[in-house]
């Protein structure tokens, strides 16, 4: 198999097994949010309120798909929305009380699965392949900009 297509198929792998891994982890410590919900909450968590245009932006999804992440935090009771004062057409999401009292133990669970998942790899390794995703994400950036 060509070295280009072996590094596609293992990122994909990779990234589904990251999650289904990190979502086990939620699901046995009875946390109700997927991987996406975490990384949207924890966006939040550090930036502070965003408008869910920012948050797209920043995670790098459409609007549709942040409306449905939003929608299962808000329900759920981790987030709300608000009308933006200076622009009423734009909504403001923030973590609500229940959502920052998560924070500790949610972030302790995220940091415990991508150790488990990372054991045993040299941290050299890992600075490594960090170092190669870094690139990869620039070279992809660069050619989404040509079109």
């Amino acid at each position: 198999m060509l070295l280009s297509k072996k590094m596609g198929v293992y990122l994909n792998q990779a990234h589904f097994l990251f999650k289904q891994c990190f979502l086990t982890e939620l699901v046995n410590n009875n946390v109700d949010i997927t991987p996406e919900q975490y990384l949207l909450i924890d966006l939040l968590w550090d930036e502070g309120p965003l408008t869910q245009k920012e948050i797209a932006d920043r995670m790098q999804k459409d609007k549709n798909s942040i409306t449905k992440l939003i929608d299962g935090l808000e329900k759920k009771g981790y987030v709300s929305r608000k009308t933006d004062n200076d622009d009423r057409r734009r909504n403001v999401v923030e973590v609500t009380t229940f959502g920052q009292a998560q924070k500790q133990e949610i972030t302790h669970i995220a940091i415990n699965a991508a150790d488990n998942i990372l054991g045993g790899i040299p941290d050299d390794e890992l600075a490594k392949v960090v170092e190669v995703l870094n690139k990869l994400n620039k070279n992809m950036k660069k050619l989404l900009k040509k079109k």
